[in-house]
Parts: structure tokens; C-alpha cells; sequence
């Protein structure tokens, strides 16, 4: 029934829903056109810096033409448009700008010229002697109506940018776009210009102060060498430094040529003054000469022995011998000497001789080396104070003519941009078009599916949240409880006992009943029967109404037995009993005071009305005892309505004086965790007989 009547309204509601228009411009911008652009700064950007910076610019386009004072700009022209012509305005005139006066209206027309040649901020506060804001904002044109309409987004991978507009009139979406990116290209260009000419005029007066720095310190690096003399310090202590270093070669190798000839006449003179060690001096012939003069001594003392002795063989043979050992000594002396001794001595002389003149030289050419070196070392120490202050000239040049480059630069990068810098155009005008497409059919299924959407979170939320107990199965589950019975519901307008029992009955709903009230007194009536008992208690947790409907159903399905049944209970029963034509006027306090119980069809009934006092506070037990044990021999069941579970504080004394009792249960009652522990606990009571569930909707 919702989802049907949110389709019905829907129609109702969607049916005058107005024509849409919608109208689109495109701006060029020149970022991502490389024909526009002579020298891009995106040069220097690779990757995806590339794409940020792109994404940057064009975001900043797009949030400036959202600007109040862009927008402000354009409700000007709006309110302008409309204001000088009645009949070719774009919307009705409100009752705003009806209330105006010609005076007052061409006054407001006077001003918002005004305002729009200044480019004045609309802003609530221009609200004076004419509500200029409040006039605006009554036609739809101020700056968050036409927010809300307009839409300005870059086209991915694209160079334009879209600016939309939609409104039930395809002229005014054609004025909004054209117009907002007209002014909008004429304004930025200016402020563009504006701003370059502003920072060429900052540049150019740094670059003349940057430029005259620059010279002032050329031109003392220049005093600065006149005055001392300096033609080009770093050439000339270039070739100083490079003369020390050949002399102190020079004089490195002199001292090893004189240290090497310092060794070598040392070697001679040892070699001349050496008379023993020397084979080549004639060192080993004094040996060699007298061993030969021994021989030849020895030679001479045998041939004077062979000749006194006789000429003896034997003395023969030691001459020869001998003369053989000389002749061998003498040709051993002459291979092994060679050459002369004399002459390796005098040639020892003599290079000992040129040693001392190569010592001399070489000591005379180091003394005229250090000369040479200590003059070098002193014009070279008189060229560092010129040096650090040629540094510390050009050092400050060379920075002022840095700063003066990297002013230069700007200012002629200025320059360029200026003049071919970043130039919107306006490539597509907008133009007027057909309606846009319908949305009845987007907003009925939205409006449906919405309708569904609710009820189905509704009654899910009522499921989550149900705490309500409605079959004998979820009581089971509950309690969990022992179940001796359970009651379908019956409508109020069929709860007619006596048409419930009385014939046959095509309602299905009645024979279902009346099968169930069999099931439950076969049960009790079994439990009753087994422990010869005749008092049967009936408490409840639910609908008091509920409860006795049940409960007289009960009492009149065992009055069906031809059984003689009293029932005790309150006033609940008492609008039924009066259908069923029972008495009701009997007192269960005038029979506790000694008066006689009369018997009914098709039972009786006792109203249980103690006043608010309890049984006992009444009479003692032994009389109660009496008064319930004559009661129990007059009827064959005894039924007592006892109080409500959720409240039967008096339930206590009843229970004393009944021998089972059972327990009602009304479906669909709620149970939380503290009443389900509560009953719960019935289960232990050994006279409890169980529940019986009524008032069950069968699905």
C-alpha cells in the first residue's frame, strides 16, 4: 500500500515537473596546445609533475570563475537584462521588483551599472534604501542559486573547459554561459596583464640596482689592478709556481748527482789505499813472488845436493820435480794476472781526480739553485696579498653579476609571458537546445525503490527488535516451558462461546479451536485424574482479556463432559458469563462467611472480590480448609483464576488450597531475560502443570 501510493503521488506530484535546458560553452586555455605556446615552462617537468602542474593550473581556472566577485558579475548582467525589459525577461518579475517604483527601478538599474563597472562584490550587506541583494537573490540570480545550476569541470586529456548551465529557459542557459566566460576571459587577461605589468615594473627597478652594483664592482676589481700593478695575477703566479718547482727539481737532482759521486770517491779512495783486498792492484803478486822464490830456492839446495851426493836417481827426481812444481807456479801467474797493476791504479787516479771536480760543480750549482729559489719564494709571497684581494674583488663581482643574470632572466621571462603568455578563448559559444530528457521515469523508480527501502528496513528493524513470543515452538525456545496446549486466535467479532460449541460449524477456524480446547482438557483432565485431584489454579502472563477468553473456553469445554464445574474468578469474566447467561452475583467472601454456592449451566461461577484483604486475613486455614474441601465434594472441578505471573503477590495463599495449576500464555507478548528466568522457574514447581499458549496466528 506505500509503494502504491508513493507511485501515485509521484505521478501527481512529477507530472508539471518543468522543461530543462541546457546550454554548454567551451574555453580554450592554451596549456595542452602546442602551437600556443613559444617557450612552455613546463620544460622542466617530467612524469607525472607534468600532469600535477597541468591539473593545477586548470583547477585554478575553474575555481576562479566560481569566485563571488566572477559571479557577482553575472548577476548584474542578469538583474540588468530583466529590469530593462519586462517582456523579454527571462523569468517573471518577482514581487520584489513589482513593489519597485519607475523611479526606484531605474534607480537600482543606475546602480547595478554602476556596481558592474566598478565589479563591485554582491554581498547581503548591499541591502539599503533598494534591497539591491534581496532583488537579485528573489530572481534565482545570486551567487549560490546559480552555483547550484551551473557546472564548469576540464575535460580529461583535453584543453578545454566546459561551462554548463541548465534552467527552464533556453535563452537564459545561453546568456549565463556566453556571458560568464566572456567577462571572465576579459577579466582574467586583465588581471593577467595587470599582474605581469606589475611585476615587470618591480623587476625592471631591481634589474637598474642590480645592474649598477654589478658595474661598481667591476670597475674597483679594475682600480684594484691598476693600482697595483697587476696585469694577470693568476697567469703570473701560475708561471712563479711552476719556476719553483723546476729548481727545486733541479736541486733535488744535483744533491743525489753529488751524494752518487760522494760514494764513488769513497769507493776509489778505498780501493787506493788498499793493498791486500784488491787482486786487480797487485794485491796477491807478493804472494805469488814468494812462492816462486821459494821454490826456486828449494830447486837450487836439491841440484847442490844432487851434486854432492853423487848424482844419486833419486836426487834427480826432486829436482826435476821441483823444476816442474816452478814451471807450473810461473804459468799459473801469468794467466791469472792479465794486465798491468799499475795501470788500474792510475786509472783509479784519475777518476777520483774527475769525482772531486763533479762534487765540487754539484755543490756550486745547488748554492746558485737556493739563490734562485729564495728570490722565486719572495716574489711569490708578495704575490698572495694581491691575489686575496683580486679574489675578494671578483669574488663580489662575480655574485652582482649572478644576482643581475638571474634578475635579467626573470624580467625578460616576464616580458614573454606577458606578451605571449596564457590567452583563454572562447571556442564554442553556447547556443540554444532542445529539453533535456525527462527524469519522471528516474524519480518514480527512485521514489519506488525508496518506498520499498523503507518498509523493507522497517520491518526488518521490527523483526530485529521483536521480542515477542507468538507460537508454542518460540515459547519452547524462550523458556523453554513445558507445553500442554495451544489456542489459535479467534476474531473478536467471532468469540461467541456458546456459538463456538454449539452444532457444527463450517468455519475452519472454529473446528480448529474447539479440536485444540479438547486437546488441552484431555491433558489436564488426565493430570487431575491421576492425582485424584479436583482444584485446577489458571494463571497467565499477557492480555487479561485474552487470558479469559481462554479460560472460560476451558471451563465451559469440561462443563461439556456433563462434569459439575465452579469457577472462581475476577470481573474480566464477568462481560462474558453475562453472554452465556451465567449468574455472576455469588461472592467468594459471602461464601467464606457460610453462604451456600449455587450450581449453574453450563457451570458456575464465583466472583472473587476479597476487597483487597487476603484468604487467611479473612478466616484461618482450618476454616478455609473446610469451606474448599465441601466445595471439592460438591463439584467435580474446582477452577481458580489466580493473578497474573507479572504481579500475583496473592497467588501464594491460592496456591496452598490448589492441587495443579497451569499457565496462559497470549501470544504475541513481549519476554525479556529478567521475565524469562521468572518463568522459567515454573518448571521446578512440581504442581505446575505447563503452558498453554493462546491466541495463535497460524500463517
Amino acid at each position: 500500500m506505500i509503494f502504491i501510493f508513493t507511485m501515485i503521488s509521484g505521478f501527481f506530484f512529477l507530472r508539471n515537473l518543468p522543461k530543462y535546458y541546457k546550454s554548454e560553452a567551451k574555453l580554450s586555455t592554451g596549456l595542452l596546445d602546442p602551437s600556443r605556446q613559444l617557450a612552455p615552462d613546463n620544460a622542466s617537468y617530467t612524469g607525472p609533475d607534468i600532469i600535477i602542474k597541468l591539473n593545477q593550473q586548470f583547477s585554478t581556472i575553474m575555481d576562479i570563475m566560481r569566485m563571488p566577485k566572477n559571479i557577482s558579475l553575472l548577476s548584474y548582467r542578469l538583474i540588468l537584462h530583466d529590469l530593462k525589459d519586462e517582456k523579454g525577461s527571462f523569468k517573471p518579475w518577482s514581487e520584489e521588483i513589482k513593489a519597485l517604483s519607475d523611479a526606484q527601478r531605474q534607480e537600482a538599474i543606475a546602480i547595478y551599472e554602476d556596481r558592474l563597472n566598478k565589479r563591485q562584490v554582491l554581498t547581503p550587506l548591499d541591502n539599503g534604501n533598494i534591497q539591491l541583494y534581496q532583488i537579485v537573490t528573489s530572481m534565482g540570480y545570486d551567487e549560490k542559486s546559480l552555483n547550484k545550476k551551473l557546472d564548469i569541470n576540464h575535460e580529461q586529456n583535453s584543453d578545454f573547459i566546459s561551462v554548463a548551465f541548465t534552467s527552464n529557459n533556453t535563452l537564459l542557459s545561453v546568456f549565463v554561459v556566453n556571458t560568464l566566460s566572456k567577462d571572465f576571459i576579459n577579466n582574467y587577461s586583465l588581471e593577467q596583464i595587470g599582474n605581469k605589468n606589475t611585476a615587470i615594473l618591480v623587476l625592471d627597478s631591481l634589474l637598474k640596482k642590480k645592474e649598477t652594483i654589478m658595474n661598481d664592482r667591476i670597475r674597483q676589481l679594475k682600480d684594484y689592478k691598476i693600482r697595483n700593478g697587476v696585469l694577470n695575477l693568476d697567469k703570473q703566479s701560475q708561471i712563479v709556481y711552476q719556476q719553483i718547482t723546476d729548481n727545486e727539481n733541479k736541486k733535488n737532482q744535483a744533491l743525489i748527482d753529488k751524494q752518487a759521486a760522494q760514494a764513488a770517491l769513497k769507493s776509489v779512495n778505498e780501493k787506493l789505499a788498499s793493498r791486500t783486498s784488491d787482486k786487480y792492484l797487485g794485491a796477491e803478486v807478493i804472494e805469488d813472488n814468494r812462492a816462486i822464490i821459494s821454490i826456486k830456492n828449494k830447486i837450487l839446495a836439491a841440484e847442490d845436493h844432487y851434486l854432492r851426493n853423487g848424482y844419486k836417481p833419486a836426487d834427480k827426481k826432486t829436482v826435476d820435480s821441483l823444476q816442474l812444481l816452478l814451471s807450473s807456479r810461473l804459468v799459473q801467474s801469468n794467466d791469472q794476472y792479465v794486465s798491468d797493476p799499475l795501470i788500474a791504479k792510475q786509472s783509479l787516479v784519475q777518476r777520483r781526480i774527475s769525482l772531486g771536480v763533479e762534487i765540487e760543480k754539484a755543490t756550486a750549482g745547488i748554492s746558485d739553485i737556493d739563490r734562485e729559489l729564495a728570490k722565486l719564494n719572495a716574489k711569490f709571497t708578495g704575490m698572495v696579498p694581491f691575489d686575496a684581494g683580486v679574489q675578494n674583488h671578483e669574488q663580489k663581482a662575480d655574485v652582482a653579476t649572478k644576482e643581475y643574470l638571474e634578475i635579467l632572466a626573470r624580467y625578460n621571462q616576464t616580458s614573454l609571458d606577458k606578451n605571449i603568455g596564457l590567452r583563454l578563448q572562447l571556442v564554442q559559444e553556447g547556443i540554444p537546445t532542445l529539453p533535456e530528457s525527462s527524469k519522471k521515469m528516474i524519480y518514480m523508480a527512485m521514489s519506488a525503490i525508496a518506498s520499498l527501502a523503507i518498509c523493507f528496513c522497517t520491518l526488518f528493524l521490527i523483526s530485529v527488535l521483536d521480542r515477542s513470543v507468538n507460537n508454542g515452538a518460540e515459547l519452547k525456545e524462550a523458556l523453554p516451558a513445558k507445553l500442554i496446549g495451544e489456542l489459535d486466535y479467534i476474531r473478536p467479532d467471532n468469540d461467541n462461546i456458546a456459538k463456538i460449541w454449539g452444532g457444527q460449524h463450517s468455519e475452519s477456524e472454529y473446528l480448529a479451536f474447539k479440536n485444540q480446547l479438547r486437546a488441552l482438557r484431555f491433558e489436564l483432565d488426565n493430570k487431575l485424574f491421576s492425582g485424584n485431584q479436583k482444584v485446577l489454579g489458571i494463571t497467565g502472563f499477557g492480555s487479561a482479556q485474552a487470558q479469559a477468553f481462554a479460560i472460560l473456553n476451558l471451563a465451559y469445554a469440561f462443563g461439556q463432559m456433563n462434569k459439575k464445574v465452579l469457577l472462581i474468578g475476577d470481573h474480566e469474566l464477568i462481560p462474558a458469563l453475562q453472554r452465556l447467561k451465567v449468574p455472576v452475583n455469588q461472592s467468594i467472601r459471602a461464601i467464606l462467611q457460610g453462604a451456600d454456592v449455587t450450581e449453574s449451566e453450563p457451570f458456575s461461577f464465583v466472583k472473587n472480590d476479597l476487597g483487597g484483604q487476603s484468604l487467611l486475613e479473612i478466616r484461618d486455614r482450618q476454616a478455609l480448609s473446610g469451606i474448599f474441601g465441601s466445595i471439592r465434594d460438591r463439584f467435580d472441578l474446582t477452577i481458580v483464576t489466580l493473578d497474573p505471573l507479572s504481579d500475583g503477590a496473592a497467588n501464594r495463599e491460592w496456591m496452598s488450597f490448589v492441587a495443579l495449576y497451569a499457565a496462559v500464555f497470549v501470544a504475541g507478548s513481549n519476554l525479556h531475560d529478567k521475565e524469562k528466568a521468572a518463568l522459567a522457574a515454573l518448571n521446578e514447581d512440581e504442581k505446575f502443570a505447563g503452558w498453554v499458549i493462546t491466541g495463535v496466528k497460524q500463517k
